[in-house]
């Protein structure tokens, strides 16, 4: 069966993304996300779907998650298989990841600060976590195992992200696209959230913060990444979808 593309009917981005996937797979569309249809489930990341998305789930549903992209978030969406983020396996080209323009820089391994970057307050809600809870459980971790000042950054600021990573020495997240801001930048990353796409390129194990692992296949990681993005148009066109089915054949082979 085709997915059901559920929506936010108040939201900006969920109906024009649901729009484009019932589009490319040929599946259907409601903006009914307090009643479960029959079949595979498809929905964009906005907090009032999130039930569905739990019921779903608890049913042993197949699901298709749409959230903003690895990269490019204001023109790419991520899209996952029984999955919230992608695990950045996969064998893909450098083709996509170029067109972003960010090279990745050679780690460094002489920075003074460690930079955390929490989820919003909303996002942590949606995992049954308060945001001050779990920022003063890392703060008291890191500071029984490192003497490094600690500098907090706030998912909306105006400041861009490269000034905090310039002397960082290592990035701490639960979930938050920071750490691939990182691993770009050349800074090791500490992924706490167990389906976030960093964590396998990182560790999760605070106490750990003295000695970060340093990955030597960064690059073929952020390839798959980039390459299990998509823009609405493509989506619309089935690109997505294709793309989505090719990637299960291979896993299965």
């Amino acid at each position: 069966m085709t997915p059901v593309s559920y929506y936010d009917p108040h939201g900006t981005t969920a109906p024009k993304f649901a729009y484009a996937f019932a589009k490319g797979c040929k599946g259907t569309i409601t903006d009914e996300i307090d009643y479960l249809f029959d079949g595979p489930v498809c929905a964009f990341g906005s907090p009032p779907v999130w039930p569905l998305l739990r019921k779903a789930q608890a049913m042993k549903r197949e699901f298709y998650w749409g959230d903003h992209g690895y990269f490019g978030r204001h023109k790419y969406f991520r899209i996952t298989k029984n999955a919230m983020q992608h695990d950045g396996h996969g064998r893909a080209t450098p083709d996509r990841f170029r067109i972003f323009q960010r090279p990745v820089q050679p780690w460094k391994k002489d920075g003074r600060h460690i930079l955390v970057c929490p989820n919003s307050a909303v996002y942590f809600g949606l995992h049954g976590l308060n945001v001050e809870d779990w920022l003063i459980g890392v703060r008291e971790q890191l500071a029984t195992h490192t003497d490094r000042p600690v500098k907090i950054r706030w998912k909306v600021t105006a400041e861009a992200i490269a000034t905090d990573l310039d002397d960082a020495w290592a990035v701490v997240v639960f979930s938050s696209a920071a750490a691939l801001d990182g691993l770009i930048a050349g800074v090791p990353c500490f992924t706490l959230s167990p389906f976030a796409a960093s964590v396998r390129m990182g560790l999760t194990d605070l106490s750990k913060i003295e000695s970060p692992f340093y990955p030597d296949d960064r690059e073929q990681f952020l390839w798959n990444l980039a390459d299990n993005q998509w823009t609405i148009r493509e989506i619309f066109a089935g690109d997505a979808w294709r793309g989505l089915q090719v990637q299960e054949r291979r896993h299965a082979a």
